[in-house]
């Protein structure tokens, strides 16, 4: 691709440059010594911290943006008929994908590229966290704000790279790494893939894309994703998980609030010497996140990097924000910001929490994008009856159209058709402070669960609450 030709004439343009994804490759290409500019319709924490790194960030979408850039990089998120991308299809600008670009980028580095259905970012961040405890030195492109790194990305000096491959768009099928790592498969971007079949295949396609010199790691746990590995035409495939026939697993596990402890036992396989790892301690919390934690591991140890390193990861591993995040503890009250959206998500987050708490669990719910709301809702309603107290929120849309048949009140009602009085339409986001005053106790602990602005009510509260 000619973008990586570094032509000093080329300026490249990113529409939607503050997107989680956008923003660090971005930042990556600005390090390398590109130029680059972008538009957002909003002044977040991301363009924020572009616009100090020096990189020209336009507020609003318009054609005077494209004024001197003759490059255009957009992410699936941007419309047919935004003014920026039309613009550049009118003055015959060539115009790339995001997923193009991190390709482009991955094609001159060896790299270890995490996907799947749930848990990407953590494991992503985990496996950067271990390359940089042995001096690996890479640059990383996640899909969340990484607590040490306090960004979406870390600029290496390495050829070493360690990237999330989002699925949503079905753009990780465009990704060639040399160690793919799968977490899960679940229903999930349904609005994309249309059946759970057609999203199947496009895991394995990815899959099938490492070449035959790479490994393919996979959670065994997870009895699709295992069913899928197991027609995979690559002969170097490792498992991982908390199954007995893992081919890395986790043992004697135990979750308190000071953090996961559990020991490894390591199979020997073509790739890996038998071994057992004792006294492994994670600071991030719950299974899941053990799980994740057993994917770095896994790379660890095929890049033959020490047990010592790994523990020395773990130890200073911050986890990302908005997974569990304890935003205050109010009068003995936890109170909790958690990015889950997918009723697999939130199982694993009330699982967590029931573990750290004997007394009440009240979560307060945005639904995420009608589409989900609508296809999972059954699930939904399966998971969320295992909390105490439930409210509900007007669903968070991300840009789609209303469906007028999904509301809260209606699922405020249905779930108290399985549990009576115990879920509540929420009707103003500004009686949460009185709700959570009325309604919880010491050592409760109160969730915001979802992918939309949720996380700004419940980062307001701590002031709030004061001022009751």
């Amino acid at each position: 691709m000619k973008i990586l030709e570094k032509n000093i004439n080329n300026i490249i343009h990113f529409t939607g440059i503050g997107g989680i994804g956008m923003s660090g490759i971005a930042e990556v290409l600005f390090s390398q010594g590109y130029k680059i500019q972008g538009s957002d319709l909003l002044n977040n924490s991301n363009t924020k911290r572009l616009k100090k790194l020096g990189i020209k960030v336009f507020l609003g979408h318009s054609p005077r943006n494209l004024r001197k850039a003759n490059i255009l990089v957009i992410s699936s998120a941007i419309k047919k008929n935004n003014p920026e991308l039309k613009f550049a299809k009118k003055k015959k600008i060539p115009v790339y994908k995001r997923s193009d670009i991190l390709a482009s980028l991955m094609k001159y580095n060896e790299t270890i590229a995490v996907s799947g259905s749930h848990g990407k970012t953590t494991t992503t961040s985990l496996i950067s966290s271990v390359l940089e405890s042995a001096r690996f030195d890479p640059t990383t492109i996640i899909g969340g704000i990484v607590n040490k790194y306090k960004s979406t990305t870390r600029i290496g000096k390495s050829n070493w790279m360690v990237v999330e491959a989002d699925e949503s768009d079905g753009s990780l099928v465009d990704l060639f790494p040399k160690i793919a790592v799968l977490t899960n498969i679940n229903k999930e971007h349904m609005d994309f893939y249309k059946s759970y079949s057609n999203l199947k295949k496009y895991f394995l396609n990815f899959a099938n894309n490492v070449p035959f010199d790479g490994v393919t790691i996979y959670c065994k746990d997870n009895s699709d994703l295992n069913k899928l590995i197991l027609v995979t035409k690559k002969k170097n495939k490792i498992s991982y998980g908390l199954n007995k026939g893992s081919d890395v697993r986790a043992t004697n596990i135990l979750t308190n609030e000071k953090g996961s402890f559990f020991n490894i036992n390591i199979k020997k396989t073509n790739l890996l010497k038998k071994e057992i790892i004792k006294n492994i301690r994670l600071n991030v919390l719950g299974k899941h996140n053990i799980q994740n934690s057993l994917a770095a591991v896994t790379v660890a140890k095929i890049l033959n990097i020490s047990t010592n390193k790994i523990k020395q990861a773990f130890q200073k591993f911050k986890g990302v924000k908005r997974r569990f995040t304890l935003v205050c503890n109010f009068k003995g009250i936890k109170i909790i910001d958690d990015y889950a959206h997918h009723p697999e998500e939130i199982k694993a987050t009330l699982e967590l929490a029931r573990d750290l708490t004997s007394n009440k669990v009240i979560v307060i719910f945005q639904p995420h994008r009608y589409s989900r709301f609508k296809n999972l809702y059954n699930d939904f309603r399966k998971v969320l009856k295992n909390c105490d107290l439930l409210y509900v929120s007007d669903v968070y849309s991300a840009g789609e159209k209303k469906i007028k048949s999904i509301t809260k009140e209606k699922f405020a009602n249905e779930m108290n058709k399985i549990k009576k009085n115990y879920a509540y339409s929420l009707k103003n986001v500004n009686a949460l402070p009185k709700i959570i005053l009325n309604k919880a106790k010491k050592g409760d602990i109160v969730i915001f669960i979802g992918a939309g602005d949720i996380s700004k009510w419940v980062n307001d509260l701590p002031e709030k609450l004061k001022k009751l």
